[in-house]
């Protein structure tokens, strides 16, 4: 069954739960059988029904291979967006589908006085109860309406710990975790910034829940700012009632899970897209979409989705340099990457001297070069800047372990003698002569040298900055505090490789945020690999 699915398309039932009690027992009562054409109609409707859906799952697949393939290609870590759950189930789908095909077949082959003359009736019954079309219906959206996709079905709390907050989404599969407790999203699209509910429900069968569970509409109409009517439900407001509707159940707990988690410091939006249903067309089922929207959840229906899906799979890739300022704060860590041995020479030959850190570095680098991969389409064109703390602690290390090719890439870095006369494109011939890769035109180097303490403490003299950085502050060392700091008071986005302390001052905002929903912490974007000079020798810390 599809996850969380009452609102959604069915599973199989196994044929004896699709039995009817009530159904007349042709064979033993005696009753005539269908005649030959009416069976022969029957038998090419259910086959073709049998070969359609077996079709379109294949198609799925191809759809969501394809889009795999393109994560291998592009993204240095394509584990990062996850789709392989979802994969999974639409695979299990696909050989459901065949055994019914196979089962309807021989059905339609040995049909005989002795065989039950219901059975392709209920295997029929089985095919149309599949989940290919809720399966469909979330791939559909994801392409139509979604970009920067970094999961297909994602389970989020709906009560967090401090932990879970700072993580953000939990894994699909969590032991001992109470699922009552959480809500699975369908879709993690925005670079984790929306999170997608897909319901399939139709109106016939919202209207019949309704009903079902005693949701009227209010005789006297309210009347709404604009003048116009509205429709007033009534129920209880309790929110573990067993009469509430599950779209309702569902806004509710979509919204609780996004309260619960943050990503880079924001609530997720929540947004619900129930393709089968329009709006505008039935008074009741407006009140419900109104109600849900009365969450904070954005609420999306037949009219208002995209009639088409792009062909095109490259705007579901994530997009995680789109909101980088135009000018990047760069750590020590990755201007050490930017000039490294490592990432320039294509043919490396491991020395017995080298670290096992740096023998794995050489290894990663052949499968997909930092360069060429992240870090240069994360720069782009934009304009680079680094603290003179993070400045001086590069130079530091360059000049003590580094070779000679990465000394003179420091220098043309950083824009210092002999080449300290040099203008943009004089200096990228230069870089280009000490590197195997293509440097690309738009690259803005040198970068910049500035004096972060300053402007620091000018912003904590005005108030620029939140209380919060003071207790922010105090775990960092001085370089961290100018890296990190700087971005946050300039507003500029921080690209490093230091992973630890960008979790650590996150942890840190979030414990004293007091209920501060504004608060944000500095802009960090932070690089999965980095990559150590190759003069450092396995006797030395990697």
């Amino acid at each position: 069954m599809a996850p969380d699915a009452d609102p959604r398309v069915p599973a199989y039932p196994s044929i004896k739960e699709s039995d009817n009690d009530n159904q007349t027992d042709n064979t033993s009562s005696g009753t005539a059988k269908p005649a030959p054409e009416a069976e022969d109609q029957s038998a090419r409707i259910s086959t073709t029904l049998s070969n359609q859906l077996q079709q379109e799952c294949s198609d799925l697949l191809s759809e969501v291979d394809a889009y795999q393939s393109l994560l291998a290609s592009t993204l240095r870590n394509p584990q990062l967006v996850d789709v392989r759950q979802f994969r999974t189930n639409v695979h299990t789908e696909s050989k459901i589908l065949q055994k019914l095909g196979k089962q309807i077949e021989e059905a339609v082959a040995n049909t005989g006085p002795q065989d039950d003359p219901d059975v392709e009736m209920r295997l029929v019954h089985a095919l149309r109860s599949s989940n290919l079309p809720f399966y469909q219906a979330v791939w559909k959206i994801a392409k139509g309406s979604c970009s920067g996709l970094l999961a297909l079905g994602k389970r989020g709390e709906t009560k967090a710990t401090l932990r879970e907050k700072v993580k953000g989404m939990q894994p699909e599969k969590q032991p001992n975790k109470d699922k009552r407790k959480s809500v699975l999203v369908d879709i993690v699209a925005d670079d984790g910034e929306e999170w997608v509910k897909v319901s399939n429900i139709s109106e016939n069968r919202l209207l019949f829940e309704m009903a079902e569970k005693g949701w009227d509409c209010d005789s006297d109409e309210e009347w709404s700012d604009d003048g116009k009517g509205r429709t007033v439900l009534q129920n209880s407001d309790d929110e573990d009632d067993d009469d509430e509707l599950e779209l309702i159940k569902l806004a509710q707990d979509l919204r609780k899970a996004a309260n619960a988690t943050r990503v880079r410091y924001k609530h997720p939006r929540p947004r619900v897209v129930i393709p089968r249903i329009e709006e505008g067309s039935v008074p009741e089922i407006d009140a419900i979409l109104n109600r849900m929207r009365s969450y904070g959840v954005q609420v999306d229906c037949q009219g208002t989705l995209p009639t088409k899906a792009s062909d095109s799979l490259t705007h579901l890739l994530p997009q995680p340099f789109r909101k980088f300022s135009s000018t990047l704060n760069i750590d020590c860590t990755l201007l050490l990457a930017l000039v490294s041995d490592l990432s320039h020479i294509k043919d490396i030959v491991p020395s017995p001297l080298f670290h096992r850190a740096i023998i794995r570095q050489i290894e990663v680098e052949k499968e997909k070069p930092l360069l060429a991969s992240e870090l240069w389409p994360a720069m782009n064109d934009r304009k680079l800047i680094s603290t003179t703390g993070a400045a001086v602690r590069f130079r530091e290390i360059v000049e003590t372990i580094g070779t000679e090719t990465e000394k003179s890439r420091t220098r043309l870095l950083l824009g210092e003698e002999p080449y300290e006369n040099l203008d943009r494109e004089a200096i990228l011939q230069k870089f280009q002569e000490l590197s195997d890769y293509q440097i690309p035109a738009g690259w803005q180097i040198p970068v910049k040298v500035v004096e972060a303490q300053q402007v620091i403490e000018a912003a904590k003299t005005k108030g620029d900055l939140h209380p919060v950085v003071h207790e922010v502050e105090k775990d960092l060392s001085d370089i961290n505090k100018s890296v990190f700091l700087y971005g946050w008071v300039t507003g500029l986005t921080t690209i490093s490789s230091n992973r630890t302390i960008d979790k650590q001052i996150e942890a840190t905002v979030e414990s004293n945020r007091n209920n501060d929903d504004d608060l944000r912490g500095p802009d960090v974007w932070i690089c999965d690999t980095a990559r150590s000079l190759v003069g450092k020798d396995k006797d030395r810390k990697a």
